[in-house]
């Protein structure tokens, strides 16, 4: 959507003077009425954060100053209550004893920019003449930087709604239903709406800097508003720094950039200066191309707040990226030098990477988005196929079956149940663990199909129908297991110990592993307009919480295990405008963003383009803000390319077939299965890949962000 926003803005410009036959100084007041227009464009996320933002309760020295009286006397008064007000400080122009320098313009003439580069004379002035002074250059910095990137005001949400670059938006009729909107391109083939550059807030909600440019650095002001975090940094991992490295240390407060911060690798500190305790501090390793090498991050609601503006960080560990790595061995193993099977195979994304395995069972795959996931498939000589969903920055560990060994397990459950099993076996098999250790007294069901019963393991690794619950070993298996996606949930006394996703396939066994921890952390989570970023009402299901949740004004807090895992959420949003959509989401993100896609948006493309209507086809829609790119379903190279859209911020569709940064696309007509949907950078040529579970005339929403 693009944004359109007018900022009226009376400018009082003067000139200074040097008068000789006074010796003095002097004022000729010039006033002249300044109009200036910004235009902006912003992804979804980010204008819902902005205008978030311009609804925080200010200071209470703030809310007394942009108060105004109340006149009752007067009968109708139009003009607002506690309407906002710009209130320029006094400023005082002194004369001082020292020589001015003299301007190489003319002489005696003292220009602007000397005014501000030569701060000598400020040093001479009193305590609040200085401070005045220093207002006056803050406030001639904010007029004189480029207005072209314009930032939000508490006016955002009105011209939001009368924007109408929504298809089909119902919004106070911006758009009627039968219109879609196409973004043009010059002659190049590039979209013209491009993007603006990523930018980083630095302490001021007036202001705001592009990534790149050295004046990220905080004033002095900016640094006394907030609190300063020092902590040691360490680069470990094989990572080293040379010439064409740099380090980045900034806050990251929900996707969107805030403050900068510094590194000294000689003291092996860091340092940067926070306006509020929220979000998380992220430092990345990167080169001269941009590629994000290493990276270390922590929460800064785990730092321990006290009543100065100094607080002591804790360490920060830049590591590898994160990537798809971890150990496969072999649940019998007689060689203990041997982890792996000989001739192990290892795939990720359906095929794609293709990776062999060394006797130490270490396998990766590289150059993966942090929260990517992919079903990893292990293969090796007279064992049984093994899957399991991963993701990228979670060292896995996964186990073969010998095939002899499934077919024990076979034969004695159907003994135990008086039983047979024909075909080929599909297992699921898992343990129960909490922070690491296996536990006892857990009930293991499979949602997706609750008439499977359990086999639960005795001390000696022997199935016992005795057993109603797992052992102390935490193991448990679940024999003739239907193909497909399913959800297990271990459950203790009627509560929710915790939960997986598996993929299960014929002939293979399906790696469950079930974890838990002590620990939580706070997430929060926000329902609204994917265009508009306005607060939407939800209900809200998600797997890791026993009931459901009711988001009324678009935001709300939750506790989530501290647990890096693939979860499933189903959001039904309030009116019948948006369509009910399943989500994926991961316990250890910092923060769940919700956005709601309208039936009459998809239609109108779909329409619009012409494409066919499948009787049992699903929509995929995904929103991209990092980089340009293009998408694909992994395994499905005949899926018909008519039935991918991309659009732009604003979903207006992209003529150049290929996706642009801060927008997203659409895949219609997707057929019923488990598909893994790959995103791959333009730039960076980085995967971003999302298992998902596709049900006939379903609706899916996914982010791809790191």
């Amino acid at each position: 959507m693009q944004l359109r926003r007018l900022l009226p803005i009376a400018v009082v410009a003067g000139c200074f003077a040097w008068s000789s036959n006074i010796g003095g100084v002097k004022f000729i007041p010039i006033y002249e009425a300044l109009t200036i227009k910004a235009q902006k464009n912003s992804p979804a996320y980010v204008a819902f954060e902005e205008l978030i933002e311009t609804r925080k309760p200010a200071s209470e020295w703030e809310q007394i100053q942009n108060k105004t009286a109340i006149h009752l006397d007067s009968g109708k008064s139009f003009a607002p209550l506690f309407a906002q007000r710009i209130v320029l400080s006094e400023m005082v122009l002194k004369k001082i004893p020292e020589p001015i320098p003299a301007a190489s313009a003319a002489p005696g003439r003292l220009t602007a920019s000397e005014s501000i580069t030569d701060s000598s004379w400020v040093d001479q002035l009193s305590p609040s003449e200085r401070k005045r002074v220093q207002e006056a250059q803050y406030r001639s910095e904010v007029l004189n930087q480029e207005w072209k990137e314009a930032s939000f005001s508490e006016k955002a949400q009105e011209v939001l709604e009368k924007s109408g670059v929504l298809v089909g938006n119902s919004i106070r009729g911006s758009v009627p239903n039968n219109k879609i909107y196409v973004a043009s391109t010059d002659a190049n083939g590039h979209t013209r709406s491009e993007p603006p550059r990523p930018s980083v807030e630095t302490g001021h909600p007036s202001v705001t800097r592009t990534l790149g440019e050295q004046s990220l650095v905080p004033s002095k002001e900016e640094q006394a508003r907030g609190r300063r975090i020092v902590g040691p940094i360490e680069i470990t991992g094989g990572l080293a720094v040379t010439n064409e490295h740099h380090i980045e240390i900034r806050r990251n407060d929900e996707g969107i950039l805030k403050e900068l911060g510094r590194v000294d690798l000689v003291q092996g500190t860091y340092n940067i200066d926070v306006e509020e305790t929220s979000g998380s501090v992220v430092a990345r390793l990167v080169d001269k191309d941009g590629k994000t090498l290493g990276e270390g991050s922590f929460r800064l609601n785990r730092v321990a707040t006290n009543n100065t503006n100094y607080l002591q960080g804790p360490k920060l560990k830049v590591e590898p990226h994160a990537d798809f790595s971890g150990i496969v061995t072999s649940a019998y193993n007689p060689k203990p030098t041997e982890v792996a099977p000989a001739q192990t195979r290892v795939t990720f994304v359906k095929g794609v990477s293709d990776v062999p395995v060394k006797k130490d069972g270490l396998v990766a795959m590289d150059n993966v988005a942090k929260g990517s996931t992919t079903v990893m498939r292990v293969a090796a000589p007279k064992h049984l196929q093994t899957t399991q969903i991963i993701v990228s920055g979670q060292e896995f560990k996964t186990s073969l079956y010998p095939s002899s060994m499934i077919k024990a397990l076979q034969d004695i459950v159907a003994q135990q149940r008086a039983l047979s099993f024909d075909g080929e076996p599909t297992i699921i098999w898992g343990r129960v663990a909490l922070d690491g250790k296996t536990l006892a007294g857990i009930d293991v069901s499979v949602e997706s199909n609750p008439g499977l019963q359990p086999v639960y393991f005795n001390s000696f690794m022997i199935p016992d129908p005795q057993l109603k619950t797992t052992s102390e070993n935490g193991l448990f298996a679940f024999v003739d297991v239907n193909p497909g996606f399913h959800s297990l949930l271990a459950t203790r006394s009627d509560s929710i110990f915790g939960y997986v996703n598996v993929v299960a396939e014929e002939g293979t066994v399906a790696q469950g592993d079930i974890d838990s921890t002590i620990k939580s952390e706070p997430v929060p989570l926000k329902v609204y307009d994917a265009f508009t970023g306005e607060a939407r009402a939800a209900t809200v299901t998600m797997q890791s919480l026993q009931d459901e949740l009711n988001v009324e004004n678009g935001t709300q807090s939750l506790m989530l295990p501290h647990l890096n895992r693939l979860g499933l959420m189903r959001v039904h949003p309030e009116g019948a405008d948006y369509i009910p959509a399943r989500y994926i989401y991961n316990d250890n993100e910092e923060f769940i963003h919700v956005p709601l896609v309208q039936f009459s948006w998809l239609s109108a493309i779909k329409s619009f383009l012409k494409i066919d209507d499948s009787p049992s086809g699903a929509i995929i829609v995904g929103f991209v803000p990092d980089e340009d790119f293009e998408v694909y379903i992994a395994g499905y190279d005949n899926f018909n390319p008519h039935n991918v859209v991309y659009f732009d911020m604003q979903g207006r569709i992209l003529q150049n077939r290929k996706g642009m940064s801060g927008g997203g696309f659409i895949l219609y007509n997707v057929p019923e299965d488990t598909h893994e949907i790959v995103v791959v950078g333009s730039r960076t040529q980085k995967i971003y890949s999302r298992v998902l579970p596709v049900d006939p005339n379903s609706l899916s929403v996914l982010s791809f962000r790191e």
